[in-house]
């Protein structure tokens, strides 16, 4: 009876055991499989520009989306969807399948700004972060004939003349307004902001005499500071910037630190496989010397940045962005 015990105790040990590495390896075996054997991709992609041709969003996404071309063997077009800011666009890749065939060039105020002052259906969290690839400082713009030289001369003049320093900008609701608007209610100096349709009539309008000053992207600013037409005062980076000897904000004893970045989003369901595929062939792309001299040429500072580390400064920015909507009345309820 004992001898039977044992034997039927023995048989269930067994079947137990090779029940557990049938089980192990089919479930190890299949994640292998399908992160190791995926095959992506297999047809044309859609890299959607939330703003029209032309732009610097347009012309950031263009060089690494000709070069993904040739790294993963597929044509990776790029499909301009302006309107709402950036919203419509970006709204189009958040309702997207996420299988990596519809993919977004987002901007910093596409993912952390106009969700939180319009109702366009969608979050940073709708979104897989895959790549940055540039970040370009702001700029703090006055014609070359101003009076102005200094952020603290700027500061100065506006405790002196409350309300009667204007700033253009690109648009009501953007990084540079909405950046702007928080470091001056920090400082408790009054501005008047004057928002234009774009970067480029925000300029002419400075140019002009219209307005004293410009808060604008540093690539918009640079053909005129290489005429002599403007002076910029500083920029947001961290460090000072190859391209122009400009001291930063934060040099001149001013925490001011932003960019205007672009990267690459993905649905928020697509498959991790899918976005270590995309972030490794970007960051080829990337590395191009022919990709990093258009860049330079456009004046676009490279700057890569991985999923995680990407990911990461996205959900700070829209957090932080959100707080300030909220501080200016630009949040909506």
């Amino acid at each position: 009876m004992k001898s039977s015990k044992k034997s039927s105790l023995k048989i269930l040990v067994a079947a137990l055991a090779v029940m557990t590495v049938i089980s192990g390896c089919g479930s190890s075996g299949k994640t292998e499989k399908s992160a190791a054997n995926i095959k992506y991709p297999t047809k044309s992609v859609n890299l959607i520009v939330p703003y029209a041709a032309g732009g610097s969003s347009d012309l950031s996404a263009r060089p690494y989306a000709d070069e993904l071309n040739n790294i993963l063997k597929q044509p990776f077009v790029v499909v301009n969807k302006p309107g709402a800011g950036g919203g419509v666009g970006a709204a189009e890749v958040a309702r997207a399948k996420g299988d990596g065939y519809t993919l977004l060039n987002a901007s910093i105020g596409n993912v952390t700004i106009i969700p939180y002052t319009s109702n366009v259906g969608y979050d940073y969290k709708s979104f897989k972060a895959v790549a940055q690839v540039t970040d370009i400082p702001l700029a703090l713009a006055v014609r070359a004939d101003s009076p102005i030289k200094t952020v603290n001369d700027y500061i100065e003049y506006a405790k002196a003349n409350p309300g009667k320093l204007r700033y253009g900008s690109p648009g009501a609701g953007n990084i540079q307004h909405v950046t702007f608007e928080g470091w001056s209610k920090k400082l408790g100096i009054k501005l008047t902001h004057m928002p234009y349709a774009g970067a480029n009539p925000a300029m002419a309008a400075l140019l002009g005499g219209h307005i004293e000053s410009t808060f604008t992207g540093l690539t918009e600013a640079m053909p005129h500071y290489k005429s002599g037409a403007v002076r910029i005062i500083a920029i947001t980076a961290a460090n000072r910037v190859s391209l122009v000897d400009v001291p930063t904000f934060k040099e001149q004893g001013h925490d001011l630190l932003a960019g205007l970045w672009y990267g690459v989003l993905a649905p928020a369901s697509t498959p991790d496989a899918v976005i270590n595929i995309l972030a490794e062939s970007l960051k080829k792309a990337y590395d191009s010397p022919k990709v990093q001299d258009s860049w330079h040429k456009l004046f676009l500072i490279p700057e890569y940045l991985g999923p995680k580390e990407f990911e990461a400064k996205i959900k700070k920015q829209a957090e932080e962005n959100h707080q300030i909507l909220k501080d200016i009345g630009m949040a909506k309820n």
